[in-house]
């Protein structure tokens, strides 16, 4: 039986970040945690955020969240939180910004062993912190999710911390804070959002709604990442390519898969997730093909692809367009231990929503041609 899962609040245009003291005020925020990362404060988009506040704000930061986010970043930030009592989190960032204000909230209200609690996640119940999510990225719809991932260190891949009570209560999402993305960014993180897509439509998971968000997620996201690439100014690519991956967070409820699970495999240190994401989407679709030939069907058509083009290759050629690494050895992977990695993506939670599960083996395989 499907469940239709409750979303954050959701602001989301230009000048969205305008809502941000009304929602601190009803939330009963009087001193948040605002959490991000340097990069952020040093190309100004975090002063964007905080500007909205009223000039006698009484905030803390924490900006110091790596690239990916770790159980360091995470306790690093909950102790700015208790050091100036702080009542509630507000994150400005990506993915990694995102899902470590979840985990602040958790161990806000919890304390313990966030590795334990994501191994328990009935453990983590309500009465968290109020939360508010900023994204700065289009791409992982994390302001909207109710999971994220942690890494021990940042040499380990993620583990999934899950629960209803994680999810925001409010999301501002304004693509003004997108305009300065670099390019590179703006690839991995847009393509991220179509493997959101893609992998949620094709989840076994019967949610029409859902599917029909998915599909129209895939067809922004086809339709303007090349010029929201080319020209980050352009406002109407960046609106686009952040309501895909608002999408995209939402076709997450459906489920996820085997792109996710490679993805985590391999994201440690500064290899980027979306661009995992994205490499591991053509071997994976093609082992799929026999599977779920009819979904992929309707995915070719949400694509806009001719007769003669198969999704996964219409993938390769986007990426090589929009100037992303062909392979994992492009991107700098040097460990060729296929059988290692093919068990730590066979146990990987993510399978648990794939319209197929491959074996070790046919994980081996699909590693291989990521390697390239």
């Amino acid at each position: 039986m499907p469940v239709y899962q409750r979303l954050p609040k959701i602001h989301f245009d230009f000048g969205a970040i305008s809502a941000l003291p009304g929602e601190l005020a009803e939330l009963g925020i009087d001193r948040p945690l605002i959490v991000s990362d340097k990069g952020l404060a040093a190309c100004g988009v975090l002063a964007k955020a905080t500007g909205a506040l009223p000039a006698a704000a009484d905030y803390a930061l924490c900006d110091e969240i790596p690239e990916n986010p770790t159980v360091a970043g995470v306790e690093r930030a909950m102790e700015v939180y208790r050091e100036k009592g702080c009542d509630g989190v507000v994150a400005v960032g990506g993915g990694s910004v995102l899902d470590t204000g979840k985990a602040v909230r958790v161990l806000v209200r919890h304390g313990g062993n966030l590795e334990a609690l994501a191994a328990a996640p009935e453990r983590i119940g309500a009465g968290l912190p109020p939360y508010v999510a900023i994204p700065t990225t289009a791409g992982t719809g994390a302001e909207i999710t109710a999971g994220g991932g942690i890494h021990a260190t940042a040499e380990d891949p993620a583990f999934g911390l899950r629960s209803p009570h994680i999810k925001a209560d409010v999301a501002i999402c304004d693509p003004e804070l997108t305009l300065t993305l670099p390019p590179a960014l703006t690839a991995g993180t847009g393509m991220d959002a179509l493997g959101h897509c893609i992998e949620g439509y094709l989840a076994p998971t019967v949610n029409p709604p859902l599917a029909a968000v998915a599909l129209d997620g895939i067809r922004r996201v086809v339709g303007n990442i090349e010029t929201a690439v080319a020209d980050g100014a352009n406002r109407e690519a960046r609106w686009e390519m952040l309501m895909a991956a608002l999408e995209g967070g939402m076709a997450i409820h459906l489920g996820l898969g085997p792109v996710h699970a490679l993805a985590g495999v391999f994201g440690i240190g500064r290899f980027h997730h979306g661009t995992l994401v994205t490499l591991a989407a053509p071997p994976v679709l093609r082992y799929l093909k026999g599977t779920a030939g009819a979904k992929i069907a309707q995915i070719h058509d949400a694509m806009g692809l001719n007769a003669g083009t198969d999704v996964a290759t219409a993938i390769e050629r986007i990426n090589e367009r929009i100037g992303l690494p062909p392979d994992l050895r492009a991107m700098g992977w040097r460990n060729d231990d296929l059988d290692t990695l093919a068990g730590h993506a066979a146990a990987s939670h993510f399978n648990a929503t794939a319209p197929k599960v491959p074996t070790r083996e046919e994980y081996r395989s699909i590693i291989a041609e990521m390697l390239g």
